[in-house]
């Protein structure tokens, strides 16, 4: 990889064929074949939610049965998350086009800088490949883990008990007719095919959204760095006063369109993130629940287990990301502040230098509607799923 190949679309692969797959890249069209598309997914997804919400309402929580009622909850809350990231992407279509030209153009730029500024975007960049292929690998491994259990139950009673039951991919109680004839082959078929192809709908969905601001993040950390190195090194460089002022100026420019940058992010995705903190507090203690419940049984419920670390996932890399942006935004206004300004006499200079100053003062990063996202905000929101595990624990096991 180097800096002359640095291409958003190439760069990202897995987070940028997933947006094309489920048709929600911000550069498709969206014409009459693109809305059969939608309509195709939207169904699927409605049938799903419409089966599970209705086995949790009727069936589950009707007669006490709260290990099924905790499963079913938190497949329905991913068919209600799959659909609100959906309609968010469609929502967006022209920031996300804003927000990849910028990085773009970020990456064009980076071609005429030093070989040590080079090397500083090149990790930053690195570090969001990274970020896409983790969530290739985590969001597909929990779909197969569903199939992939169904099979190897059904080889183990074949080749090993010598009987053959159909063991289906997500076991619920559907509405009538089709809980009468589920255990027939053809219906069996095709409830193991919908629900498949929901999974890797959900899957993809999480590919093409999640690392998107994760790869904003960094990015907007690499010119914090590159900025911060500029800095550094302006004063030692060089002790002409049009010189360095000019220089400051280019700087101030350059962080005014980052701060633009990180601002646009925020506004844009603020109320993705107090949803995502509010939907991750109530999935960890459900699917917590599912595979404490099925060890208290001898048994292991691998999908779950997978499931409970993809929703930690969920909520952690971005509070992650955010504080990561934070800590450079703070190393920058370090970077200010030991430039080597007292060398200098220069009261122009010293005033760009305490209007940068004071401008550092707030910390950049992401934030929910109501509180920014970090590390502590993740801790937080971990206590509350502790809590709400341990009520949990308490009314039911």
């Amino acid at each position: 990889m180097s800096v002359s190949n640095l291409k958003f679309e190439v760069l990202f692969k897995p987070t940028t064929m997933s947006l094309h797959m489920n048709r929600s890249h911000p550069s498709i069209k969206r014409n009459k074949i693109w809305l059969l598309q939608f309509i195709s997914l939207m169904t699927l997804t409605v049938f799903c939610a419409t089966g599970l919400i209705t086995s949790l309402l009727f069936h589950d929580l009707k007669f006490g049965k709260y290990m099924e009622a905790s499963k079913n909850g938190t497949i329905a809350m991913l068919s209600f998350t799959t659909t609100f990231k959906y309609s968010l992407l469609l929502y967006l279509q022209k920031s996300l086009n804003r927000l990849i030209a910028k990085i773009d153009m970020d990456y064009e730029i980076a071609k005429g800088l030093t070989p040590q500024e080079k090397a500083i975007v090149l990790n930053y960049a690195k570090k969001g490949v990274i970020v896409s292929k983790f969530w290739l690998f985590t969001a597909f491994a929990i779909t197969f883990c569903f199939p992939l259990k169904a099979f190897i139950i059904m080889g183990y009673r074949f080749f090993i008990k010598n009987e053959f039951r159909l063991e289906p991919m997500f076991d619920m109680t559907y509405p009538e007719p089709i809980e009468s004839y589920k255990t027939s082959f053809p219906v069996y078929f095709i409830l193991f095919v919908v629900f498949f192809l929901f999974g890797c709908y959900a899957s993809s969905l999480f590919v093409a959204f999640d690392p998107l601001v994760p790869i904003f993040v960094l990015h907007a950390c690499g010119q914090l760095d590159l900025l911060s190195l500029r800095i550094t090194k302006l004063f030692s460089d060089t002790k002409n006063p049009r010189i360095i002022a000019k220089e400051l100026k280019v700087i101030i420019s350059k962080l005014q369109e980052l701060y633009g940058f990180v601002n646009f992010i925020k506004v844009n995705f603020s109320i993705l993130y107090e949803y995502n903190m509010k939907i991750t507090t109530i999935s960890m203690p459900l699917s917590a629940f599912q595979v404490v419940e099925s060890l208290r049984r001898g048994e292991f419920n691998i999908e779950f287990t997978y499931f409970f670390f993809g929703c930690i996932l969920h909520f952690f890399m971005p509070c992650y990301y955010s504080n990561l942006l934070m800590e450079r935004s703070e190393n920058f206004r370090f970077a200010i502040y030991s430039c080597g300004w007292e060398n200098h006499n220069d009261k122009n200079i010293r005033q760009m230098l305490l209007f940068m100053l004071t401008r550092a003062t707030e910390p950049l990063g992401i934030a929910t509607v109501f509180t920014n996202i970090s590390l502590d905000t993740f801790a937080e929101m971990c206590r509350q799923s502790y809590t709400i595990f341990n009520l949990m624990n308490a009314a039911w096991a």
